[in-house]
């Protein structure tokens, strides 16, 4: 049972009985009637959960660091269950799954299990998981606000979190013979994310106020879309300049080298004249034994130290609008577009598996560059009859 005590200071206090143990919480409420009698409601509602059976230590007391304990007195009751916690399966899930998965898409999942998904039903049985119960965490996700009171999770990445959980009981439902929970659950509608790709001026205003000694990084990337772990992990080997190609073979993610995102992300860009111009240059100033193209402090380049060292500030410094490293891929896209380049070859150059997404995506961007804005057709009516023409 629990009872409320208040402190010397003045402060209320939650005095639980719980499995034989004590357990004492402080709040930084002060022993007001107003205080007391939100306490006392809590307090109703504790003991009215602790008679069920059905009481949380984490529900009410979320940051304490005695949840650890609760929960395995808690266990201790329960030596006969027929199937096991979550977090225990959980944990089984992701050791038979992780050589599936790159290494950075293991610290993903890591992440969200030991960040969100144990905290949250770590202590439940697994086949005791019920769709209300995933519905109303999302709905909490969906609620967090950053400290500029703006929405912290978006969509996509509410369904990311929740994604390993729908894993794990399809898996369990199937091979411990319960009856799968989630059958009613839909996934979030996902909002597309706006891009923001730079105008031709924007980007030589970029190229004129960065660093010299990044300059040709950004050129390269402006000039190729490549994406940021694409061109972090160039090596020299990769560069072929008596073909003029660019081999696109590695990405470099948290630290390590690994295999490229997809088959069509693995390609051969062919240099213009100021690619060519750009790697001679830098072949020229690099030290004989390198092996990576772009580095700092002699390891290749990590996403981080370039938006923070390298891409805000200036953007900051040449008068442009805040957006992300991520732009100069949407911006190469657009620019190419523009240029009237073929839409295959522009494809193939950001490793898209079809001409779908830079239509879908990158087009709209540019007036009159595909022809996607009606005016050549409204041009070839107005000249008059067809049969009149020769």
């Amino acid at each position: 049972m629990a009872q409320i005590r208040v402190r010397p200071n003045g402060r209320i206090q939650f005095d639980l009985s719980l499995y034989g143990r004590r357990f004492r919480e402080g709040t930084k409420m002060l022993a007001t009637p107003k205080n007391l009698n939100q306490a006392k409601a809590t307090l109703k509602q504790m003991n009215a959960e602790i008679d069920l059976g059905t009481f949380q230590y984490r529900d009410y007391f979320p940051g304490s660091k005695k949840i650890a304990l609760f929960e395995s007195l808690q266990r201790e009751r329960h030596p006969d269950r027929q199937y096991p916690f979550f977090d225990v399966y959980a944990q089984e899930w992701f050791d038979r799954q992780k050589a599936k998965w790159k290494s950075s898409y293991q610290s993903t999942v890591r992440n969200t299990l030991d960040r969100y998904l144990i905290p949250q039903f770590g202590n439940c049985l697994i086949s005791e998981i019920s769709l209300s119960q995933v519905e109303f965490y999302r709905e909490t996700l969906m609620q967090e606000v950053d400290p500029k009171g703006e929405k912290k999770l978006s969509s996509r990445r509410i369904n990311g979190i929740l994604w390993p959980l729908v894993a794990i009981l399809s898996l369990a439902a199937d091979e411990l013979e319960f009856r799968y929970p989630l059958r009613r659950y839909k996934a979030l509608r996902e909002e597309r994310a706006d891009s923001h790709p730079m105008t031709l001026l924007e980007v030589n205003q970029f190229l004129a106020a960065v660093t010299p000694e990044w300059r040709d990084y950004f050129v390269v990337r402006f000039w190729t879309g490549m994406r940021s772990c694409e061109v972090h992990g160039l090596v020299w080997d990769n560069i072929d300049f008596n073909h003029r190609l660019i081999r696109i073979r590695q990405n470099w993610v948290n630290g390590e080298a690994c295999a490229v995102k997809t088959p069509k992300s693995r390609r051969e860009l062919r240099m213009c004249d100021t690619l060519f111009d750009v790697f001679s240059r830098l072949k020229n100033r690099a030290d004989k034994h390198a092996e990576y193209v772009f580095t700092h402090q002699g390891i290749p380049l990590d996403t981080h130290f370039v938006s923070k060292k390298l891409w805000f500030p200036t953007l900051l410094k040449a008068g442009l609008r805040k957006r992300r490293p991520y732009e100069t891929r949407h911006t190469a896209a657009v620019l190419h577009i523009a240029a009237h380049e073929n839409p295959l070859y522009i494809s193939q150059m950001l490793g898209h598996s079809d001409t779908k997404l830079l239509f879908n995506v990158y087009a709209p961007y540019v007036a009159n560059a595909s022809r996607l804005d009606g005016l050549a057709f409204s041009q070839m009516m107005n000249e008059g009859p067809i049969e009149n023409r020769v």
